[in-house]
């Protein structure tokens, strides 16, 4: 009851803390982006207590099953992470508020309500990890059913984020950061110390553990794949930053933050693979493992303080992402974006969405973010890309793209039945649905500018090496990087499609991107 006590008052802290931001009629530009007067500081503590939340629950049990090697997904996210970076003033310049709106700004009412639509249906399955990995703690505490706990969490997000939005997060997450890395602190001294008085008893995992590839190199590279398509559509941190005072505000904030990702990283793969070496051969789960070791015959003041600065990691995760997709839900599929009430009912779906997901495979969360992933990436990455190298794309193709790569995806996963292991080709559909919206696109660019020959030349050679690909995949790559080498095809087909008609394009696409912001 300690913990379920101390739940109670740190969410009541949070709420206290949210509503000295609220003002009775709070303007819409506050609520959805800060006014656009957050300071560096913030930025970094939002930056980071967003992307460290995510590391800690991946990194702890990716080590604790395959060691040493887990450190390579910190590193692709501290990559995505400075990448965006490099992006900031393209993004500030064309007034971000969401993807969604990026889209509709450019292609039209349809792209906008689609993307939207993917966007909203897509972000809370990627809050649930963290989501469940408190659930996993209470579930070791108080032996509650994981939708319980699903529910309280997202019932105290939705209370303190509606009273006012971005402003809410900025005046919390620094504040559960703090508690996130207090309790890993804790954590780590709690191994420590088992460590050091068993350590003549342990057994020492295989060697592969202890080698920086031993998770395998096709592995490695989708983890920095997934990460680099994220740097056109990771919303929530991309909202963040376009809500910066400055460009460089924003900028030395990322810069700041990811180095401090890699510390978190770094800290993290070290607690998972202590929590394997203390574990030995057990076939429990990483996170649910190092959780039973950390409050093994601890004290109650030393779990209640653990068990909240974990409650703040779910928090800190599932806040910015479920804001994020209520801001796309309210502003562009329910399409009233200057409704402050609509925005806070749109946040109200998303977390009953989150919720419900759980009732459907919760002992599958990695395939429900990679499903995720193959419906945003295919709606979102694709168009974004295509908005950055064309000013004057056909709405109509970007549908055709989304609803193609959208289909793909889902009917390539119908296929198998939705299997966790079995693929078309043996290929992720996650792959599969990106690679066929930027085909689409390339097509569509080169069509339009009447370039038949580069069109059909392209598309020949992208099916013959596709192909090659495929047939050839054992031989030549390692196990799960046909689909990244397919991705990398269609990618080289749409840059294809850029400098066969850059020659019509009256912008230099460096200074487009990089280029001052204009007021």
């Amino acid at each position: 009851m300690a913990v379920l006590g101390s739940f109670l008052l740190y969410t009541g802290f949070l709420i206290i803390i949210s509503r000295r931001s609220d003002k009775k009629t709070i303007p819409i530009e506050t609520f959805r982006e800060g006014n656009r007067q957050l300071g560096a500081w913030t930025i970094f503590l939002m930056v980071t207590a967003l992307w460290s939340s995510s590391l800690i629950v991946v990194e702890i049990d990716t080590a604790y099953r395959w060691g040493v090697a887990a450190i390579w997904y910190g590193i692709s996210v501290g990559l995505m992470s400075l990448l965006v970076s490099i992006l900031i003033p393209w993004f500030r310049r064309h007034h971000y508020v969401s993807n969604s709106d990026l889209l509709g700004q450019r292609f039209g009412g349809t792209v906008r309500r689609l993307s939207g639509i993917v966007i909203g249906i897509t972000f809370p399955i990627f809050a649930l990890s963290n989501a469940l990995a408190a659930g996993a703690l209470v579930h070791v505490l108080l032996h509650w059913p994981l939708w319980v706990t699903l529910f309280i969490t997202t019932a105290a997000l939705v209370t303190y984020i509606q009273f006012a939005g971005m402003m809410s997060l900025a005046k919390t997450q620094g504040i559960n950061f703090a508690m996130v890395v207090t309790s890993l602190i804790l954590a780590g001294i709690k191994l420590g110390q088992l460590v050091h008085h068993h350590g003549s008893f342990l057994d020492s995992p295989r060697p592969a553990f202890w080698h920086l590839f031993g998770i395998g190199h096709g592995t490695i590279w989708v983890w920095f794949g997934m990460n680099i398509l994220n740097v056109f559509s990771a919303q929530a941190e991309i909202q963040t930053v376009a809500a910066s005072k400055t460009r460089l505000a924003a900028q030395r904030a990322i810069w700041l933050s990811t180095g401090v990702l890699i510390l978190i990283t770094i800290f993290s793969v070290w607690l998972g693979i202590q929590a394997r070496v203390l574990m030995g051969h057990s076939n429990q789960e990483g996170l649910m493992a190092f959780f039973r070791l950390v409050l093994q015959h601890s004290s109650p003041g030393f779990d209640v303080i653990f068990s909240v600065g974990v409650w703040a990691l779910a928090l800190t995760w599932c806040g910015p992402l479920l804001f994020s997709g209520a801001i796309s839900v309210g502003g562009d599929v329910i399409n009233r974006s200057h409704s402050v009430s609509t925005l806070r009912w749109a946040l109200v779906i998303e977390a009953i969405l989150m919720v419900l997901y759980t009732t459907m495979r919760p002992d599958n969360i990695a395939w429900w973010r990679v499903f995720g992933l193959t419906l945003r990436n295919a709606a979102v990455v694709g168009p974004t890309l295509a908005v950055i190298l064309w000013d004057d794309l056909n709405p109509t193709a970007v549908t055709i793209a989304i609803i193609a790569g959208i289909g793909v995806g889902l009917g390539f996963n119908a296929w198998t039945d939705f299997s966790v292991t079995h693929f078309v080709w043996g290929i992720n559909p996650m792959w599969s649905a990106a690679t066929t919206s930027f085909i689409v696109l390339a097509l569509s660019r080169l069509l339009t500018r009447r370039q038949y020959r580069s069109a059909l030349g392209g598309m020949g050679l992208w099916l013959l090496f596709a192909i090659l690909l495929i047939k050839t995949e054992h031989k030549i790559f390692s196990a799960g990087l046909t689909g990244l080498g397919l991705l990398m095809l269609g990618v080289s087909f749409m840059i294809f499609s850029w400098w066969r008609t850059r020659s019509s394009d009256p912008i230099d696409t460096t200074t487009h991107i990089l280029g001052p912001e204009r007021h």
